[in-house]
């Protein structure tokens, strides 16, 4: 350092922590920059990892970075044709700049491994679609290197939602996209308890143009006679909670129906003999039948449309389904059921990254953020993946799968047998049950497939004695059902044999012809398709930050930097301001004084800041004199 002008003799004392940071970028960079950041830092770090690599497209300084993990790369050790589903959220709060941190994740193995990162900030930008184009291109940077899963789970961002149906979808007849069950759940709860910010109005408009007789497929024509029902006003208060909680079930259980999972068919008190399967069409049908029957018994059409337009709504021409997106269905035709149901593992995710890697951190610099996410968290996953492979460790999937068959164990005895047999006609080889324990499992299992794998107590008392679990391995999960493979317990195959033949009786009424061609369309278009209510639109919300930017910067001057990073907490302080105009009139010439921004007509600035804007703050006045 004695050889640089800048720190001649320094004191140690004197020394601050930027001059050494800018002493480590001149030596990363071979010669002296005052100038540099710690964006280009991040992008320098990145670029030394072995096995990362930037994507190109989304090198824009000040607005997004963007790059992939050994786990993408190294595609000798990870197959990507093994990646069928992935999971896409993003966190707040990781660094000082504010950027959205955005992951692409996938379970591989049982393991969970980030395959990409997105650094994005698009608060100074001032363009339609700003932030979903550069999903869209981060995505499909990721598509054209080979990722092509079958199932994307995100929680309910349209823009996610919109980004991953044109990277993933097009050209890709076993595409499904899913939203996170616990958000979609959470997002119902708030809105018929009336906690829900910005709920919008009651969607009458929508609803009366969605359920005409030429916009609804002719399984869903019961609907015209309810017409003048369901465009009435209803009552003006909100349902109880026993209500709430009542909907808030009935909706799980319709969004967990697939057409190769069984259901239980009582006629006039008579079970069935053996596993019915429904096809899309009846479950999409029976499910708004029983939603419409309860809304009609607690006189709420309003929110019946609420349903309809956010969660049941099927496709009709250029307008997208939501139940596509939000039931375990998928597309009409879809042969498989997601392993996943919801966003948990990316959340934890999150949540290792923040209590476990930068808990001690304030919101560090990005090159920063980006060394701990190379050479902590991702280290730490691919590390795990070694010991999961060599079988060292076991991971928490087959924890739970352990707790749950010694739970489902200790209920057996011969009244689960006899259900097992009568009622719910449980297939051994199929891994299938009609009971509603096994629908609702995340894992599909229940006591009933268990009490195959028991035999009578010796003393006749009716209790049984169950096998211990099967041994841990890297194959005993699967894709399919049955999802778990019991490993010498007499169970091989999977269920295509049983349920296929069962989904071929049915003719899908919307499917698409195989001479149709893809019409390719654009960002906007795809996200008009959903017509979104003002609250769910990420293009509304983009394009209000713009009119809140100078009360916002005027409030940070005022209050500090504590919420600089957060773009939600800026929203939720400047609500609280009433005449935000009236706010930004008084306080505008003090900021631009301090700031030293104050300009004549014609540009040119009028005058400096003779002081820092340390001492302009109202709250530091009394500490001039010091």
């Amino acid at each position: 350092m004695t050889n640089v002008s800048d720190f001649e003799k320094p004191e140690a004392h004197v020394i601050t922590r930027k001059q050494v940071y800018n002493f480590w970028i001149s030596l990363t960079q071979g010669e002296w920059h005052r100038d540099v950041d710690d964006f280009k830092s991040a992008q320098l770090l990145v670029a030394e990892q072995d096995g990362y690599e930037l994507l190109q497209g989304l090198q824009e300084p000040g607005i997004s970075l963007a790059f992939v993990t050994p786990c993408f790369t190294d595609s000798q050790k990870f197959d990507r044709a093994k990646m069928t589903e992935v999971f896409i959220d993003a966190t707040f709060g990781t660094n000082k700049h504010g950027f959205e941190l955005y992951c692409v994740l996938t379970e591989y193995d049982l393991v969970s491994l980030p395959l990409s990162y997105l650094l994005l900030d698009t608060r100074g930008i001032q363009e339609d679609g700003k932030r979903g184009s550069r999903l869209t291109t981060w995505l499909m940077e990721l598509r054209n290197a080979g990722l092509t899963p079958k199932w994307v789970h995100t929680d309910k961002d349209f823009a996610e939602v919109t980004a991953a149906s044109l990277a993933f979808g097009r050209n890709n007849d076993g595409y499904n996209h899913h939203l996170c069950l616990w958000h979609s759940l959470r997002a119902i709860s708030q809105h018929i308890r009336g906690k829900a910010e910005g709920r919008g109005g009651d969607a009458v408009d929508t609803a009366r143009a969605s359920i005409r007789r030429a916009a609804l497929p002719p399984y869903l024509h019961f609907l015209c006679g309810e017409t003048e029902w369901i465009l009435s006003r209803g009552l003006k208060r909100l349902c109880t909670a026993d209500q709430a909680n009542v909907l808030r079930t009935m909706v799980k259980r319709h969004l967990l129906r697939h057409p190769i999972l069984p259901k239980v068919v009582v006629d006039k008190g008579i079970v069935a003999e053996s596993l019915h399967y429904e096809t899309y069409e009846e479950i999409h049908a029976s499910a708004i039948k029983e939603m419409l029957e309860y809304c009609k018994l607690i006189g709420q059409p309003k929110l019946f449309r609420y349903f309809w337009c956010n969660w049941y709504r099927p496709s009709v021409g250029n307008v997208g389904s939501r139940w596509e997106i939000a039931s375990l269905c998928g597309k009409p035709g879809s042969s498989t059921v997601p392993i996943s149901r919801t966003t948990m593992r990316l959340e934890s995710h999150w949540r290792i990254l923040k209590k476990d890697y930068t808990s001690h951190l304030v919101r560090p610099r990005l090159d920063l953020l980006c060394y701990i996410m190379c050479t902590g968290l991702v280290r730490s996953r691919l590390h795990l993946y070694v010991q999961v492979g060599a079988g060292r460790q076991k991971p928490s999937l087959y924890e739970d799968f352990v707790h749950l068959w010694r739970k489902c164990a200790d209920l057996i005895d011969d009244s689960v047998i006899s259900q097992r047999d009568q009622v719910y006609h449980a297939d051994k080889v199929q891994g299938v049950c009609s009971c509603p324990s096994f629908i609702f499992n995340s894992r599909y299992m229940c006591k009933h497939l268990i009490s195959f794998y028991s035999s009578p107590h010796p003393d006749r008392n009716g209790k049984y004695i169950v096998r211990p679990p099967p041994a841990f391995s890297s194959e005993l999960f699967q894709e399919c059902l049955p999802l778990i493979l019991f490993s010498g317990y007499g169970i091989g195959g999977t269920s295509s044999g049983g349920t296929e033949s069962v989904r071929l009786d049915s003719e899908l009424i919307n499917s698409i012809g195989d001479d149709d061609e893809p019409v390719e369309i654009s960002y906007t278009e795809e996200l008009d398709s959903f017509e979104l209510m003002a609250s769910e639109n990420p293009e509304i919300n983009e394009r209000d930050d713009e009119p809140l930017r100078k009360l916002r910067e005027i409030m940070n001057w005022a209050t500090g930097d504590g919420s600089r990073s957060n773009p939600r907490m800026q929203r939720d302080v400047c609500s609280f301001v009433r005449d935000q105009e009236g706010f930004i009139a008084r306080y505008k010439r003090p900021y631009e004084d301090a700031m030293g921004s104050t300009r004549s007509a014609d540009g040119q600035t009028m005058r400096e800041a003779a002081r820092s804007y340390y001492y302009m703050r109202p709250q530091n006045q009394c500490h001039r004199s010091i």
